[in-house]
């Protein structure tokens, strides 16, 4: 595995977090996870309180998340003689995930918001953000998904089960370290979300532009992990 590949995962997790599944979300997440309500974030207190349990929510999904490299990789052990074959298919997958994100191909499956079922009310406990943060990696939402699925693919030929969780690892640095930042700076951040909402809906687009031209690059191996 190479730096390239980490930094790819790394960044697809910045954009996975700006996406239109997490960013606008974002206050309704940090109130679900840390059972303080959106009109209390300000109050003296709250900033640490949300940090420590944004730090907790963020274990919950990395350990989804790697657990996922993990097994991916490993599984890509098995069948490490059929790489080259993979590999096409691998890319094919890229490309079908980016063309459903800029809306070339209408898929029901891939568009569909998949979540573990849990009442939206506020949690306040360790453990209760520790579940949501497992809750939150074991869906499959149409903008996150599509990225994290390819991320996958690229662990399953990594060669070993370490690469795997290194790559997912980075995956989740990329998620986990603006969600800190956000955290901290959660009253600008909301009248930021605001201000840029109509220019989410060109993250898909992008993202997906992205995934197809890894994709091509992939199955003419251009691209390695």
């Amino acid at each position: 595995m190479n730096e390239i590949t980490l930094t790819a995962a790394f960044f697809g997790g910045i954009i996975s977090f700006f996406s239109p599944c997490i960013l606008p979300l974002l206050p309704v997440y940090i109130s679900l996870f840390s059972g303080i309500s959106i009109t209390e974030f300000s109050r003296e207190g709250s900033r640490l309180h949300i940090f420590i349990y944004t730090l907790i929510f963020i274990a919950g999904f990395s350990i989804v998340y790697l657990a996922l490299g993990a097994g991916s990789a490993f599984i890509g052990t098995i069948f490490f003689d059929f790489q080259d074959y993979l590999r096409i298919i691998g890319g094919a997958f890229l490309i079908l995930f980016g063309l459903v994100l800029i809306d070339l191909i209408k898929s029901g499956i891939l568009l569909r918001d998949l979540r573990i079922n849990m009442k939206l009310q506020r949690v306040g406990t360790p453990l209760g953000a520790f579940l949501v943060g497992i809750g939150f990696a074991a869906g499959w939402s149409p903008c996150i998904g599509p990225v994290l699925g390819s991320i996958l693919i690229y662990s399953s030929m990594s060669g070993s089960v370490v690469s795997g969780i290194k790559m997912l690892g980075a995956y989740c640095a990329g998620i986990a370290i603006p969600f800190l930042i956000f955290s901290l700076l959660i009253d600008t951040a909301m009248r930021y979300i605001r201000k840029f909402m109509k220019i989410f809906r060109w993250t898909n687009y992008l993202i997906g532009a992205c995934l197809i031209i890894l994709g091509l690059l992939m199955i003419f191996g251009i691209f390695s992990v």
